[in-house]
């Protein structure tokens, strides 16, 4: 089956959204590829509004949330898999969710899902051809 924490992100996210409440996104911070300002983590986690008004160029997939926003000026880009997402929540009430363990997205699942598909990718490069196209 396919992993829960994709949809239940989607179906508070919107929740929160509708109820004109501020979306707030905890991270673990120690997760595998997490990228976020480095400054701001306190004890291995890290609280982002993730409200649309604070982000920008905002994509989630079944693995991972991705978007911009902006710390003390400065844009950033950051990047959560979905393993390294603990909770979901409306900063004016609390209301929200904190997401169960998934064998999905364990760090060793999810380090083998990916050192397999960096495997998968060298494997499909090929030597670059030569142009047919000559200097006149």
């Amino acid at each position: 089956m396919k992993p829960l924490r994709p949809y239940l992100y989607h179906a508070y996210y919107n929740w929160i959204i509708d109820n004109d409440l501020t979306p707030y996104l905890l991270v673990d911070t120690d997760y595998p590829d997490v990228d976020v300002p480095i400054e701001f983590i306190k004890d291995g986690k890290i609280i982002l509004n993730i409200a649309p008004r604070s982000i920008g160029q905002y994509v989630v997939d079944d693995e991972a949330i991705r978007f911009s926003a902006r710390f003390q000026g400065m844009l950033r880009d950051l990047y959560i898999p979905f393993g390294a997402a603990v909770a979901l929540y409306a900063q004016e009430s609390g209301d929200g969710v904190m997401f169960q363990e998934e064998e999905h997205y364990s760090e060793e699942s999810y380090l083998a899902r990916h050192q397999a598909q960096a495997e998968t990718n060298a494997g499909q490069s090929s030597p670059k051809k030569k142009s047919h196209l000559k200097l006149v």
